[in-house]
């Protein structure tokens, strides 16, 4: 067989997709090419090409709606030039294996190429129609969590087609944590879109005036606030993980990327769910609760109540990540796409 080529598509949604790619591609033994229309990097790490797409929407079209495809708007040129794009891909690649994170219709799109496809796996309830077609025509499927924290409601088939990578963070744990001298919350906000309100948060660190408060992420109050002392507002920075190490406790959403680098760290977590289709993170947070992993609230708590949930926080065993984040998930997840794609390419001919 020919050099294999791997093709790692990129959900455009966040910067979680993007950076759980970045992770896996580092451990993969054959050159991989990202592509995507959200593409944020500035050094391609060694033996990674960035492809970037046209985005797949313009102004004023709306999508109709169907059982087995999520987005197929009429008439969108971009849709097109990147059909055009991966499709060209495919060809000059061949022979290759696409990774979807995540699109139903472009993991379509390959394997009626006959292209073989490996789908990431995403939490909530992915029993609609289009999620079975992506699930079903896959070659294999990526869990980028453990087996232990597996979705209730996920099918037999599904699970025996999943291989589990446990969580995949960008940072490995490089040190025995430390507890500072003083109790601090590291609030991590994404851009995902969000219900993390810089009000909210001067509200909850003005009661709770025995915890430093830091913010990291591109939330940032707005118009005149009296901010407490106990409060700074970082914005954006290029990886959050000395915050996240130092904290006592850290605020975030139940996202993937959020989970992942708390786990890897031994951090306590308390998430927020943010409001994400199929009930996503809402999903998360209930099953990390219940394994004793995180506090979960499902809306953003009164001021009132923050003393109260900071200190249960406190009663968290950090250790507890440690089988389900032990640094080597992206290797996992880039064994199991050699192997995956070994064996569908040998099949295929």
């Amino acid at each position: 067989m020919h050099k294999l080529s791997v093709g790692y598509y990129v959900h455009h949604h966040g910067r979680g997709h993007l950076r759980r790619a970045l992770a896996v591609a580092a451990e993969l033994p054959v050159i991989v090419t990202l592509f995507g229309s959200n593409l944020l990097v500035e050094t391609p790490p060694e033996g990674v090409r960035i492809c970037h797409l046209p985005a797949d929407h313009e102004e004023g079209v709306i999508a109709d709606s169907f059982e087995h495809l999520h987005y197929a708007p009429l008439g969108v040129r971009g849709i097109r030039e990147r059909s055009r794009i991966l499709v060209d891909w495919f060809e000059a690649n061949w022979p290759c294996l696409l990774v979807v994170d995540v699109s139903v219709e472009v993991a379509a799109l390959a394997r009626l190429c006959s292209i073989p496809v490996i789908y990431v796996r995403q939490r909530g309830m992915r029993l609609d129609m289009a999620h079975q077609l992506a699930y079903e025509s896959a070659v294999g499927l990526l869990a980028p969590y453990p087996r232990e924290l597996e979705e209730p409601t996920a099918p037999a088939h599904w699970r025996s087609k999943t291989d589990y990578t446990g969580f995949i963070s960008r940072n490995r744990r490089r040190e025995i944590k430390k507890e500072p001298l003083r109790a601090t919350v590291t609030v991590l906000t994404g851009f995902g879109g969000t219900d993390f309100r810089a009000d909210r948060i001067v509200a909850a660190a003005r009661v709770c005036t025995d915890w430093e408060w830091t913010v990291v992420g591109p939330v940032q109050p707005t118009g005149v606030i009296d901010m407490p002392r106990n409060l700074q507002f970082l914005g954006v920075v290029s990886n959050p993980d000395e915050w996240l190490r130092n904290a006592t406790v850290v605020i975030g959403s139940a996202g993937d990327g959020v989970v992942g680098e708390v786990a890897e760290l031994r951090g306590r977590l308390v998430c927020i769910p943010e409001l994400r289709p199929f009930g996503e993170q809402r999903s998360v947070g209930k099953i990390l609760e219940s394994a004793g992993l995180a506090i979960c609230c499902m809306d953003w708590p009164e001021a009132a109540q923050w003393p109260r949930i900071l200190e249960t926080a406190l009663q968290l065993e950090p250790d507890r990540w440690a089988t389900a984040a032990d640094g080597l998930g992206a290797k996992r997840a880039a064994a199991a796409i050699m192997r995956i794609a070994t064996g569908s390419l040998q099949e295929s001919g």
